[in-house]
C-alpha cells in the first residue's frame, strides 16, 4: 500500500471497533514507515495470548512528524481513554508525554538519548519501553561502510529535524567520522516530500555516501538513494529491503516482543514503576547484495562472513 495513503486513511481504529465491553485497549502511536514494526507488535501480541478483535483492541494512529498530526493523534488516543498507550520513535514519544503524564505509555525508540526517560531502572514517571543504542549502532555503521568503500571522503548525514534524535545521532555519526578522517556533511529537512531532493542535491556534490535518520521513511528514502546512485545505510532492517545499501541495528522482532511483554504486564495490573527500561541485545547487520552490485562495491567474504542477512 502507498505510504502516504496509509497515513491519510489512519484517523480510526486499525481492528475491530474497541469499545468492547471489558476489553483492554491498546493505544498505538508511530511516525515513520508504521511497518514493519506495527505487525511485528502485534504478532508478539498474540503469542502471549491476546486474540485482536476478542481479548484486545488497538486503536492505531501513523503521522509523520510535521504538520501537528503527532501532538493531535496522541490526543485523541488519551480522550479515548486507551490502557496502554504505545509510541514508536522519538517524535510519537514526545507526543505521547505532551498528551499524558498519567496512561501508561511504553516507548520504542531512543527516549533514553534524548532525555525523555532518566531513571532506567526504576521509570519515575509514566514512562517505559525498550531501546536499542541507536546512536553508537550509527557510529558502527559508518564504520563497516568505510570497511566496504575504503575511498570514503565525504559522507552524508540525512536528519529529521522534527525528530529530537537527531542531535545525538548527529554527535555519534561526526564523532566516528573525525576519527575516520572522513567529512561529514550533515543535512537537516523537516517533511518526507524534502528527503528525496536532499538525497539527489547529495549525490551531485559527489558524496560517497550517506546514513538516513528512520523518521523520515525508511521506504522512500531507500529507493531515491538507489535512484541516484547513493550508498545509503541506516539501523532499520526494512531500509535494506527497500533497496539501501546497509542497515545495523537492533532486532525489531526482539524488540517488538520485549514492547509486547511490557504491555501485557501494564494490562495485568503492574505499575510503571516496576518496569525498567529494557535494552535489546539482539543487533543485526543486513546487506543488500543487488544494490551493492548495482553501485559498483564489492563486499569481500570477510566482511560477508559477518553479516546476519544477505539480500538478494
Amino acid at each position: 500500500m502507498n505510504r502516504r495513503a496509509l497515513l491519510s486513511g489512519l484517523t480510526a481504529a486499525a481492528a475491530l471497533p474497541a469499545r468492547a465491553q471489558g476489553m483492554p485497549r491498546i493505544g498505538f502511536l508511530v511516525t515513520g514507515d508504521p511497518e514493519p514494526v506495527w505487525s511485528l507488535f502485534r504478532a508478539a501480541m498474540a503469542k502471549l495470548g491476546y486474540s485482536e478483535g476478542r481479548t484486545v483492541a488497538y486503536e492505531y494512529r501513523a503521522a509523520d512528524a510535521a504538520g501537528g498530526r503527532l501532538d493531535a493523534f496522541a490526543a485523541d488516543l488519551v480522550r479515548l481513554k486507551v490502557d496502554v498507550l504505545v509510541a514508536v520513535l522519538s517524535p510519537a514519544i514526545a507526543a505521547a508525554k505532551r498528551a499524558t503524564s498519567r496512561l501508561p505509555i511504553v516507548f520504542y525508540g531512543a527516549a533514553p538519548d534524548t532525555g525523555m526517560v532518566t531513571n532506567m531502572a526504576r521509570p519515575e514517571t509514566n514512562v517505559t519501553g525498550v531501546f536499542s543504542p541507536s546512536a553508537t549502532l550509527a557510529g558502527k555503521a559508518v564504520q563497516l561502510f568505510h570497511e566496504i568503500k575504503p575511498q570514503t571522503k565525504l559522507f552524508g548525514v540525512l536528519l529529521n529535524a522534527l525528530d529530537p534524535f537527531h542531535v545525538p545521532l548527529r554527535q555519534e555519526v561526526e564523532a566516528v567520522t573525525r576519527a575516520e578522517k572522513i567529512e561529514a556533511v550533515p543535512v537537516l529537512v523537516g517533511k518526507p516530500e524534502e528527503v528525496a531532493p536532499a538525497l539527489e542535491s547529495m549525490a551531485r556534490r559527489g558524496l560517497d555516501g550517506v546514513l538516513v535518520q528512520p523518521s523520515l521513511g525508511m521506504v522512500a528514502a531507500a529507493a531515491s538513494a538507489l535512484k541516484y546512485r547513493l550508498p545509503a545505510i541506516s539501523f532499520r532492517r526494512e531500509f535494506v529491503e527497500a533497496g539501501g545499501l546497509l542497515s545495523y541495528g537492533g532486532n525489531q522482532q526482539d524488540m517488538a516482543m520485549l514492547l509486547a511483554e511490557d504491555v501485557d504486564k501494564l494490562l495485568k495490573g503492574a505499575p510503571v514503576a516496576a518496569l525498567p527500561v529494557r535494552q535489546t541485545d539482539k543487533v543485526e547487520l543486513v546487506i543488500n547484495l543487488t544494490t551493492a552490485k548495482t553501485l559498483g562495491l564489492t563486499l569481500s567474504p570477510l566482511f560477508l562472513a559477518r553479516v546476519d542477512e544477505v539480500i538478494e
